[in-house]
Parts: C-alpha cells; sequence; structure tokens
C-alpha cells in the first residue's frame, strides 16, 4: 500500500498540491464561522430521569420554562421596600421585556415572595424565562446584557447570569483563551522546528500543513455542527490535537526525507521517507482516531463533540501528512535546506544516547524497577479522584466574567435551595389531586424531610403545618371553587391550569448544589421514592444537581466499554504494525499507567489543592480523566510505534537484538524529543488557560507526554525490549524471514 501510494505522490505532486489548495480556499470562509455555532451545553444525560422531569415539567408548567435566566440586582444603601428600588426592577423589567425568546418576567413585587429577597433585604433577582432550545437561549443573553449594561447606576449592581448567560460567557471566554493557547504555543513551536532541523524552510514546512489540516477540519465540522450541536470544547480538541499530531507528523516525515536526500535523489528520498516514517504515522494516526472514536460510546453530546472534533483531525493529520507533504518535498527537494542556521559548536548527542542505552539495558532490572516506582507513586493519587461535572458550568469560568461574578453575588446572598432546589416531580396520567396520590405525596414528603442534609421541603401537603393529611384532601377536592389569591401560591407546585397532572416537591439541600454531600442526597432521595408506594404515580428525582448526578453516572458506568473498545482495537492495530504479540501488551499496559499518572496529578493539583490527602469538596471535571484516557492513550503511542519501528527495520535487516534496540532509540532520539517536546508546548499552553475543564485536559496531557518521555521511552521501552529478548518479535503462525534485506530493501518487502 505505501509503496503504491509513494510512486502516486511522486508522480503527481503539483495536482495533489493544487487539490489541497482549492480545499483549503473552499473550506476557508466555513472554517472562520465554526466557533459561532458551538454551544457551552451538552453535560448532561438526554435520556436520564432528571432530563425527562425537566422536560415535563416545561410543558406541563405554563409558569416553567426549560430554560431561565437571572437578573441579579443588588443595593448596599437601599432595601428592596424603598420606592427607588421598585422604580429600577421595573424599569429593568421594561427594558428586557420585548427581547425575542422573553417570555415571562418573575419579581418580588408580583406576589411579595420571600424567596426573591436576601435576609438583608439588599440584594434580589428577576426570574426571566424563555423560550426555545438552549442554544436559543445562550445566544439571547448577550442581547440581554446589552440591555441591562446601561442600568447600573444609582448604586445599583444589576448583571446577568444564570445557565444562558453562564454558557455565553463559558463559549466567549473558551474562543478568547484559545487564541491565547495558540499565539504562546506556536512561537515557541517555531524556535523547537528550527532547533531540531536548523533550517527556515524545514521548520516552516509543518506548521503549512498543519495550516491545511486545521482550516478543512474546521469547515467540515461546521457543516455537521448545522445538523447537530456540537460542545465549544470541539473547538478546543481541534487546535490542541491538530496542532501537536500534524505538526509531529510532519517533523517526523521531514525528518526521514532530509535523512534520505543526503544519499538518494529527491524522488527517492520521498519514497523512502513515505514508506517507513509514512507508514509508522498511519497506524500512530489510525491508533489515535481510534482511541478518540471511543468517546461515541457513551453518546452524549460533550462527548461525541470532542470525538468528532478529535476524529477528524487526525485523518486530516493522516491524509495531508501522506499526500500534501510528500508532495511539497518533491516540489522542494533540496530547498527543504533553505535558510541554514549556525550549526555552533559540534555535538555527539547519536553516540551519548548510544552510551546511554548501552548502560540501560546492560542492567535492565536496575534501571526498570526504580522507573516502575516513580509512575506508581504518581498513579496514586489517582485512586482518590473525585470526578464530577459542575453546575450550571459557573466554576467553569474565570471569576472575572460577569455573569460568574453575578452568579457569585446570587449564591452569597440566597439559600442554595431557593436557587438550585432538587425538585421531585409527581406526575399521574389523570388527576395528580386525588386522595390515593395525596397521602402517597405526603409520605414521601415525610421520609425527605427526615433526610440528612435537608434544609427545607416544600409540597402540596405541608404548607400549613396543623393540617393533616385530610385536611390537604379537602381543600383539593375544592380548590376549583377557590379564589385566585388561595390557589396562586399552589401553581409552582402543582398545574392547577393545565390538568392538574403534576406536581413537584422542592427540597432545599443545606450544602451548595456542587458539593458532594448534595449529590448523596439526590441518591437518597431516589432511594426514598423506590421505598413509598406511588401506584399510578411516576416519580422523577430532577434539578441541575441530579442532572449532574445521572450524567455523572452515565460517565461511570461507560468507562468499562471504552477502555474495552481502546485496548482491543490499539491491540489489533499494534500486532499488525509490529508483527508481534508482547509489544501490543507492553505499549497498552505502560500508556494505561501513564494516563493514570497525569489523572493522579490533576487530583493532587485540582482536587487536593497540592496536598497529599484528598478534598471531598474538591471534584475533577468527570470529562476530563475519560477524555485524558482516550486522547494519550492514543498520542503516546505515536513515539512508541516510531521507535519500535525503527527497531524493527534494524532487527529484520539483520542487526543484533541489543543493537538494533540501541541504534533504534538512538537515531530517532532527536527527532521524538523534538516531537514531544511540541507537544508539551501546546498542551502546556492550553494549561494555563482560565476555563477549567480546558486546563485540567491540557495540564493531564502536557504532564503525560513528559513522563512518556522521561521514563517510559528512555527508561522502560529498551529495559524491557531486553529482557523481553527475541519473544518481542514473535507471532503465531508467522514465517521466520530473517534474510538480510538490507536497511532499505527491507521496507519493499515489507510493501509487498
Amino acid at each position: 500500500m505505501f509503496s503504491k501510494l509513494s510512486k502516486w505522490v511522486t508522480a503527481h505532486p503539483k495536482k495533489i498540491i493544487t487539490a489541497w489548495i482549492i480545499l483549503l480556499l473552499s473550506g476557508a470562509y466555513f472554517a472562520l464561522q465554526f466557533p459561532g455555532i458551538l454551544s457551552a451545553g451538552g453535560f448532561n444525560d438526554p435520556e436520564s430521569d432528571s432530563m425527562i422531569g425537566k422536560e415535563l415539567v416545561s410543558e406541563e408548567f405554563s409558569n416553567r420554562y426549560a430554560q431561565n435566566a437571572i437578573v441579579v440586582v443588588n443595593n448596599n444603601e437601599l432595601t428592596i421596600e424603598n420606592d427607588s428600588y421598585r422604580e429600577h426592577i421595573e424599569e429593568i423589567a421594561g427594558e428586557i421585556s420585548d427581547v425575542q425568546h422573553v417570555e415571562e418576567i418573575t419579581t418580588y413585587y408580583d406576589d411579595e415572595s420571600e424567596q426573591f429577597i436576601s435576609k438583608d433585604k439588599n440584594t434580589t433577582y428577576l426570574l426571566i424565562g424563555l423560550s426555545g432550545t438552549e442554544d436559543e437561549a445562550t445566544n439571547t443573553a448577550p442581547v440581554l446584557q446589552e440591555k441591562l449594561e446601561p442600568l447600573n447606576k444609582g448604586g445599583f449592581y444589576t448583571e446577568l447570569t444564570g445557565s444562558p448567560a453562564l454558557t455565553y460567557g463559558l463559549n466567549d471566554v473558551t474562543k478568547k483563551e484559545v487564541v491565547k493557547a495558540e499565539m504562546i504555543a506556536i512561537p515557541i513551536m517555531v524556535v523547537i522546528l528550527l532547533l531540531v532541523f536548523r533550517t527556515v524552510a524545514s521548520a516552516a514546512v509543518p506548521l503549512i500543513v498543519a495550516a491545511f489540516a486545521l482550516v478543512n477540519t474546521m469547515a467540515v465540522c461546521y457543516f455537521i455542527g448545522q445538523q447537530y450541536t456540537l460542545n465549544i470544547l470541539t473547538f478546543n480538541i481541534i487546535s490542541m490535537i491538530g496542532l501537536g499530531v500534524v505538526v509531529d507528523y510532519a517533523l517526523f516525515i521531514v525528518s526521514r526525507f532530509k535523512n534520505e536526500l543526503k544519499s538518494h535523489s529527491v524522488s527517492d528520498a520521498v519514497k523512502i521517507s513515505v514508506e517507513t516514517s509514512g507508514r509508522a504515522v498511519f497506524y500512530s494516526g489510525i491508533t489515535v482516531a481510534i482511541s478518540l472514536a471511543a468517546l461515541f460510546i457513551p453518546n452524549m453530546m460533550i462527548f461525541n463533540s470532542i470525538a468528532l472534533g478529535g476524529v477528524i483531525v487526525v485523518i486530516f493529520a493522516i491524509l495531508t501528512s501522506l499526500t500534501l507533504l510528500p508532495s511539497v518535498l518533491m516540489l522542494m527537494g533540496e530547498k527543504i535546506n533553505w535558510g541554514k542556521l549556525s550549526k555552533g559548536k559540534k555535538t555527539e548527542n547519536g553516540d551519548k544516547w548510544d552510551s546511554f542505552i548501552a548502560k540501560v539495558i546492560k542492567k535492565p532490572v536496575v534501571f526498570s524497577l526504580p522507573a516502575i516506582v516513580v509512575l506508581l507513586i504518581m498513579v496514586w493519587p489517582a485512586l482518590q479522584v473525585n470526578m464530577q461535572v459542575p453546575v450550571a458550568s459557573a466554576t467553569s469560568i474565570p471569576e472575572s466574567e460577569p455573569s460568574r461574578e453575578g452568579f457569585e453575588v446570587l449564591t452569597a446572598s440566597f439559600e442554595q435551595g431557593d436557587i438550585f432546589p432538587i425538585e421531585v416531580i409527581v406526575h399521574s396520567d389523570e388527576s395528580v389531586l386525588d386522595p390515593k396520590n395525596i397521602e402517597s405525596i405526603d409520605e414521601l414528603t415525610s421520609n425527605i424531610e427526615s433526610l440528612d442534609g435537608v434544609e427545607e421541603v416544600t409540597s402540596i401537603t405541608n404548607w400549613e403545618e396543623d393540617w393533616a393529611v385530610s385536611d390537604y384532601k379537602s381543600f383539593f377536592e375544592n380548590i376549583e371553587e377557590l379564589p385566585n389569591e388561595v390557589t396562586k401560591p399552589m401553581e409552582n407546585l402543582v398545574n392547577i391550569d393545565n390538568g392538574e397532572s403534576t406536581s413537584i416537591i422542592l427540597v432545599s439541600p443545606i450544602e451548595a448544589a456542587d458539593t458532594k454531600q448534595t449529590h448523596d442526597l439526590v441518591r437518597d432521595i431516589r432511594s426514598e421514592v423506590d421505598a413509598v408506594q406511588t401506584d399510578g404515580l411516576s416519580v422523577l428525582v430532577g434539578g441541575e444537581t441530579a442532572v449532574g448526578v445521572d450524567f455523572d453516572d452515565k460517565v461511570i458506568e461507560n468507562i468499562p466499554y471504552i477502555i474495552l473498545a481502546i485496548f482491543g482495537v490499539s491491540f489489533i492495530i499494534l500486532i499488525a504494525t509490529f508483527r508481534s504479540i508482547l509489544i501490543p501488551i507492553k505499549a497498552i499496559v505502560l500508556n494505561a499507567i501513564v494516563t493514570l499518572a497525569s489523572v493522579g496529578l490533576l487530583v493532587f493539583v485540582f482536587q487536593n489543592g497540592f496536598s497529599f490527602t484528598a478534598d471531598v469538596d474538591q471534584t475533577i471535571n468527570s470529562v476530563t480523566p475519560v477524555v485524558l484516557f482516550a486522547v494519550l492513550f492514543g498520542l503516546s503511542m505515536d513515539y512508541e510505534v516510531i521507535i519500535i519501528s525503527r527497531m524493527k527495520e534494524l532487527h529484520d535487516s539483520g542487526v543484533s537484538h541489543n543493537e538494533s534496540i540501541i541504534k533504534g532509540i538512538s537515531e530517532t532520539a532527536k527527532i521524538v524529543n523534538g516531537a514531544a517536546l511540541i507537544m508539551i508546548v501546546v498542551f502546556g499552553a492550553f494549561a494555563i488557560v482560565e476555563v477549567r475543564t480546558v486546563a485540567e485536559i491540557g495540564l493531564g496531557l502536557a504532564f503525560a507526554i513528559f513522563v512518556d518521555a522521561a521514563l517510559v521511552r528512555t527508561i522502560l521501552v529498551p529495559t524491557l525490549m531486553k529482557l523481553m529478548g527475541r519473544a518481542n518479535w514473535w507471532l503465531p503462525f508467522k514465517k521466520k524471514t530473517y534474510t538480510d534485506y538490507g536497511d532499505r530493501q527491507v521496507l519493499k518487502r515489507e510493501a509487498e
């Protein structure tokens, strides 16, 4: 396959380059539009009880909406009873009432509900019910913010928050942070490429190829995004993975081309590069793509988005590396060495690597055991990981973001249950107010009130302290005959004006919605629901915390399937690549350990706050470890494939076992270390962004690549290759063909 590809590329370089330029120009406009269609949503399981309950409530209650924004208002000098305060709230309502998708505005002054005022009466909020989809609500946020900005006057603090505003803020910050990360990474990448290649032309080519891959990936994702909602992390993954992978693959091929050019014609040098480094790039790229594709297994929007962006950018990385790049090299020829830099003092890096690896494999146990111990120490904090998706995405964005500031004011001024109550949704096909249903609701209410962690429960059977169940039955039997001022308070608890089929029990937790205690409370409430006799009723536990619990549970449930899929497919691909059983097993085990070590670092930094003891109140985003595993397992294979492929070339050409290990590492050390450094720089740049999830992924990836370079490839790969001996290359039913084809001719044999 690679022999035919190399012949085709060398025969039609101009046509191939022209086709890629046309593709680039055609997709550039759509690539620029791509970030604007992305959403910050997707951190939910659409099939979960909490999301079904959320949809049911929005359908059954005329005064409840699936999407709600909040305008928080504070004045340290005035209280809510002041006329100026009331005038300010009315002015806000008047300004935003005509904004598209604004359906209902609820304030304290509607019925003077204490839910809308803080204890000091200096702070209140307006609840804005929004129609339309999640994306439409998010796009409404900047319009509302623009309307509210002039109203920060007269000592009043006025800010938009709530899910749509936080989502819009996360989108906006993410786009800016990606650009900032790229502005940091690209100049450093240029310096590294110059140091590796020592020529300007060689350093420029990988970056040019990367531009083709990234632009075309975003253009393709733009069209997919017209049909399916994609999360903003798609943009991050394309930039993060794309920059690293494309430049790395180009680095491998350009480096091989430059070496072959010393003793071969341009055409032959391109062919050899495609058949050797190109082959390694193909298999490593396929491994990365398949690892990322495993994220489709949970079938949740956030993971689908990351998988889609990652798989497509890796596919374009492979395509550009095996077609566009060789075509460019074919036309450039010797000009690839244009712009030579001063070599400076000559070093003997190859000899140093030969000497070092020779010492390592001479005493493999002595060197490998300490490396394994260090890795296991790094893995240990991962055993304490507490994975949890943040409620309303508030903690994912910088505290300086206005919507986050408004959220902090809101949570500091009001009870957690008023902002993010747990909702127990009781639904009947007939009337939820039937006497038998009233008994079930009362029993459920009483049981929930007795649970630890409950501050208050609001239900249709506990709003009068002196009433018995019989009193509530009598009240609701005659509810249609009662005046509006009596029944109006019930409109938030039962859909009186829409069939009386659904009731909500509001549970105010003692702790914040994001805490482990409140997550545990959701599970305790569900246990009580299962224990209560509710014949004829369907009971769902919802609210923002329950949405997070269901998302986390779905992620944890799918982790074994993701791991098995990645292990299984990677094992098959590596067998096909190396014609070996033990090498794929070794690679899988080492990569799994490196991934766990990176999770351990995240626990140490983000969860434990640089402490060795776990803090149960701090968490790692439940998306992060799963994405890390899928991405790292593929990426860490890159260097293994490059190094082991070179060892196999040498071994099959008749070089001794020890010498093939030494030369395999020393001959690839410079280029592989340069590639690893590029990856570390790219991921490290994303590790310093102010979006928490992106920072977690960036730091985890950068650390894993560093560990892989410093311990795995330098120590464990050569020592384990030495210890396994000829068993490295054992494969059942493989014919033993150890004929000396020569260092170059062996490639021809493999291609055939």
